[in-house]
């Protein structure tokens, strides 16, 4: 007969056998995280939880058993860095076996929808005003951490840019299964409304796209804010950034 000591010591090496591996998608806002993690969930043995800040070790630790108690063996957390953190994020929780998707767009693109969701119609008024801070001091600084994070040795993560996911969707999510050690085998296009919570704007993206349950591919790029690509051809910062992920060459400044 196991003594209370030895009995004690099973049942927290089961539970802890038990409990969800995680991994999170560290990304900017506006590069497509809800997208990402609502395919993902597409699998049998993955969580759709709501936005979780996987920073916060006790946040963390409450999603892992909200993944437990629906049967999933692998949670998936997500929560985009905010403007006052592009000094310090990604801070990765210290967890054995943690893996962490990098997920990353082209600055263009991701600045426009910034500005439109922080500032609505007034977007681009204020973009003049804004562009050169949200290049440089957001976009570069928090692409740049993902980068690096990619290039040192022992992280267990992978990078994804979110062009990869809109035009390829399939072959992008059956490589992250792969990555996540996930029964699906199979790619997926299309993803289902998470079942208890809805996506709301604050937490996810809560737009039309999103409810159109399909991948969509967005209209092409037309560069048709000036200011916005003079800012980035100016930050030296951003360009090199861009080169390392292999985004195509701006057009030519204007005037």
């Amino acid at each position: 007969m196991l003594s209370p000591v030895a009995t004690t010591e099973r049942t927290e090496l089961r539970d802890r056998a038990a409990e969800p591996r995680v991994a999170v998608i560290a990304s900017t806002m506006r590069s497509g995280s809800t997208l990402l993690k609502a395919l993902l969930a597409e699998a049998p043995d993955i969580s759709n939880l709501p936005e979780v800040n996987f920073q916060s070790t006790w946040r963390l630790q409450r999603a892992r058993q909200r993944a437990a108690a629906r049967g999933k063996s692998i949670a998936v957390l997500k929560r985009p860095a905010w403007y006052q953190e592009s000094a310090t994020y990604p801070r990765l929780p210290d967890m054995p076996g943690l893996r962490t998707i990098l997920l990353v767009r082209d600055v263009y693109p991701t600045i426009l929808s910034l500005r439109k969701m922080t500032f609505g119609p007034l977007a681009s008024l204020l973009g003049r005003f804004t562009n050169r801070w949200l290049v440089n001091n957001y976009w570069a600084r928090i692409t740049g951490h993902l980068l690096q994070l990619d290039e040192t040795p022992g992280n267990d993560s992978l990078l994804v840019r979110y062009e990869d996911i809109v035009s390829d969707p399939v072959e992008t999510t059956a490589q992250l299964f792969r990555f996540l050690g996930s029964r699906q085998t199979g790619g997926v296009s299309s993803y289902r409304k998470p079942i208890d919570y809805r996506w709301r704007w604050g937490r996810d993206d809560a737009g039309s796209n999103i409810r159109t349950l399909q991948v969509q591919k967005p209209p092409a790029v037309n560069w048709s804010d000036p200011p916005l690509v003079s800012a980035i051809q100016a930050s030296a910062p951003a360009m090199l950034v861009r080169q390392k992920l292999g985004y195509p060459a701006l057009p030519p400044a204007a005037g």
